[in-house]
């Protein structure tokens, strides 16, 4: 009788699947399973048939919610935007990059500031604009600082940890999971991270799940149009204006400038949305509904 699992990881075409009970299984696929490139994804619920020794069939694959296409990720519930402020110091910009992703595809998003023992307290104001906004962690691997609090914000469902190379995700992942036993490696001597991922894999953390993601450096924004990149900055939402339509690029009537001069609009935030719509009516990938680019 098939039973009901988790992929947790994908390699060749043999998924390892949990049950229920906290077995794992590895799999072979069925039928035309077995013949259609990309059927089965980690995050999938499938059924599972065992044929013994630690070892099943996949015989379906149960209908989805979002989907990413890289990394190749099921039912996802929300993101996980690792960041360091030092060693070395990430991108804001690229900070932005991932939350308005997160917005497009309707995910729930944290942001995970790494490595907190090199900051100082009086140094943490700098994400004072996010913290507005999103949940703020601040993170150590080291000392162990925020990882209570961060798996306590995670809940249950599947959680994408995301970032620059050498936000020390890997790390985070050691620390929240110890027998995860992720690769981690020194940074080099331009102290620009080196990529340790290689596939994604599930990680339970209480009664979630995290996925590992290989990082990279750049991110572009899907082919939208600017007022969906306007509703994903969640400050410009609840903005006053003359016009509906009005995007906050010096439109007549617009609330933006008394915003500004309130401080419920942060100016680091809005340079980088006036820099993502610019983006967007140039000309960028192609709408992330049922799919999405993650890095």
């Amino acid at each position: 009788m098939p039973r009901t699992g988790l992929v947790v990881r994908l390699e060749a075409d043999r998924p390892t699947v949990r049950l229920e009970d906290g077995s794992e299984w590895r799999c072979r696929l069925r039928g035309r399973l077995r013949r259609e490139a990309g059927q089965v994804l980690v995050g999938d619920r499938v059924e599972v048939t065992p044929i013994g020794a630690g070892e099943g069939w996949v015989e379906a694959v149960l209908p989805r919610t979002v989907v990413l296409e890289r990394p190749p990720l099921a039912n996802v519930h929300g993101l996980i935007v690792g960041f360091s402020l030092r060693d070395p110091a990430g991108s804001f910009t690229l900070l932005d990059r991932r939350l308005v992703l997160a917005e497009l595809l309707g995910l729930q998003a944290v942001v995970a500031v790494t490595k907190a023992d090199l900051v100082p307290v009086g140094e943490r104001h700098h994400l004072d604009p996010w913290a507005a906004l999103y949940p703020v962690v601040w993170t150590s691997a080291r000392t162990g600082e925020g990882l209570d609090a961060l798996a306590a914000r995670l809940g249950t469902g599947i959680w994408v940890l995301t970032g620059e190379s050498g936000a020390g995700k890997s790390s985070l992942i050691n620390a929240l999971v110890p027998d995860a036993q992720a690769v981690v490696q020194d940074l080099s001597r331009i102290r620009r991270g080196r990529q340790t991922t290689r596939v994604v894999r599930l990680y339970p953390v209480r009664g979630a799940w995290l996925a590992d993601t290989p990082g990279f450096t750049r991110l572009d924004l899907p082919r939208v149009p600017p007022r969906r990149i306007r509703d994903a900055f969640r400050e410009l939402r609840p903005l006053a204006c003359r016009f509906a339509d009005c995007l906050h690029l010096g439109e007549p009537g617009c609330g933006l400038a008394a915003a500004l001069a309130a401080g419920t609009v942060a100016p680091v935030r809005y340079e980088h949305y006036r820099t993502f719509v610019a983006e967007v009516a140039a000309g960028g990938r192609r709408d992330p509904q049922g799919g999405g680019q993650w890095t």
